[in-house]
């Protein structure tokens, strides 16, 4: 645990090293959240099909979700958000400065009952 998405639409211009920006993203959760670097899985994927407000071409996003287990305060989460939202603006700074860019960040809790995981021990908020 944390489970991290990285969505965006093909448009976005920016070379992105994925495993840098993840491991950035793990370093974040882990300095303001106390969340073990190996806990963190990460993946990305290229939304093929999407519309976003009158379908202009130039229209992209850029989607991190991340989801943890429920407990941490909402101080810590608006802690990690504001951060990873920072990390991503340098990511995409290209596209942001060419296309009509939204960049979001989205912390879901997962409730540990409803959460299984091999091997346990890594599901406690710190």
């Amino acid at each position: 645990m944390p489970n991290i998405l990285l969505e965006f639409t093909p448009n976005v211009l920016d070379p992105v090293d994925f495993k840098e920006l993840f491991y950035e993203i793990h370093k974040i959760l882990h300095e303001q959240g106390g969340i073990k670097l190996d806990s963190c899985k990460s993946r990305v994927s290229a939304v093929e099909h999407y519309h976003i407000g009158d379908g202009h071409p130039s229209n992209a996003f850029v989607q991190l979700t991340i989801a943890l287990i429920a407990g941490r305060s909402a101080e810590v989460k608006q802690r990690i958000g504001n951060t990873c939202l920072a990390q991503l603006k340098l990511s995409y700074a290209k596209s942001m400065a060419r296309l009509d860019l939204q960049i979001t960040v989205e912390i879901v809790d997962i409730k540990p009952e409803e959460y299984f995981k091999y091997p346990e021990g890594s599901l406690t908020p710190q």
